[in-house]
């Protein structure tokens, strides 16, 4: 008993912003490695009283409302975030950061892949112009471990698929895609990157689906060129100022040729598993 009662006393405490319980295998995994707190039901001013004694955050994307500042984690004993995502933009410390961008794990999580493809199938649907994908052109804008999972799916059902690099794109891509997926990564280069004048190199009206970041976009010009019919529609799982008290203009819009899901491409179960196993894995 007093054995069991020194491990109990020693092992690290994990506060986690994101529920976890829905995941058995993972749940009872970290559970027995450390002291867990499940915190996702409560208030940012609960969560920010109840993390004074937690040495581990865990917080992924997918659920968070706010951005974790060093404000927020100022006078308790965190000493390291935790985020089983690619893009950590809904953190912004001075304390160690673990994420699993760049990780192997990635390799096996198709979950934000075959949300791209739903969002394809959506979208034409939605704005009443209904098309047959197998007559239709795929450009996929970033040609990283997503990009090359979304051509994967997406071979078989488009007649032609066109790949681009952030620094080099073949002429057949601005020339006859009739869909653009973008997934690029968040970096200060690539910040509002598809705006009117790349837009305006393609030579067909586009649909465009974005399952990489909101501050890719000039979601301004998305919508004026929606106007002008430009743009055929817009379906996205990633908004500007996702994490901050601001709020992004495409939410007080109200127009069927814009689909918004609610940041919930990389939330297939099994990819969860998978990426909290992981992350967890790489604290030490």
């Amino acid at each position: 008993m007093d054995i069991t009662r020194n491990i109990l006393h020693t092992m690290k405490r994990i506060a986690f912003l994101t529920p976890y319980k829905h995941l058995p295998n993972f749940k009872k995994n970290v559970e027995s490695k450390y002291k867990c707190s499940d915190l996702s039901d409560l208030t940012e001013l609960e969560q920010k009283y109840s993390i004074q004694t937690s040495d581990y955050l865990f917080s992924a994307p997918n659920y968070q409302k706010f951005q974790i500042t060093d404000d927020f984690i100022k006078n308790t004993k965190i000493s390291m975030v935790v985020s089983p995502s690619t893009g950590t933009n809904h953190i912004d410390v001075s304390i160690p950061v673990i994420s699993i961008k760049n990780d192997k794990v990635l390799e096996n999580i198709w979950s934000t892949a075959e949300h791209n493809l739903y969002l394809m199938l959506s979208l034409p649907r939605n704005t009443e112009n209904i098309v047959e994908l197998h007559e239709k052109t795929l450009g996929i804008l970033g040609y990283g471990r997503l990009g090359k999972m979304i051509e994967h799916i997406c071979k078989p059902i488009f007649k032609n698929v066109y790949t681009s690099d952030i620094n080099y794109t073949d002429s057949q891509f601005f020339n006859e895609t009739d869909f653009l997926s973008i997934n690029v990564d968040l970096r200060d280069e690539n910040i509002g990157m598809v705006d009117s004048k790349y837009i305006s190199k393609f030579q067909k009206e586009i649909y465009i689906v974005n399952t990489s970041r909101g501050e890719i976009i000039n979601e301004l010009d998305i919508l004026t060129l929606i106007d002008e019919d430009k743009i055929k529609g817009y379906a996205t799982d990633v908004i500007q100022n996702e994490h901050s008290v601001k709020t992004s203009i495409l939410l007080s819009i109200k127009n069927n040729k814009i689909i918004i899901t609610p940041h919930v491409g990389g939330t297939a179960l099994e990819s969860q598993e998978k990426a909290y196993t992981r992350v967890i894995e790489k604290i030490n």
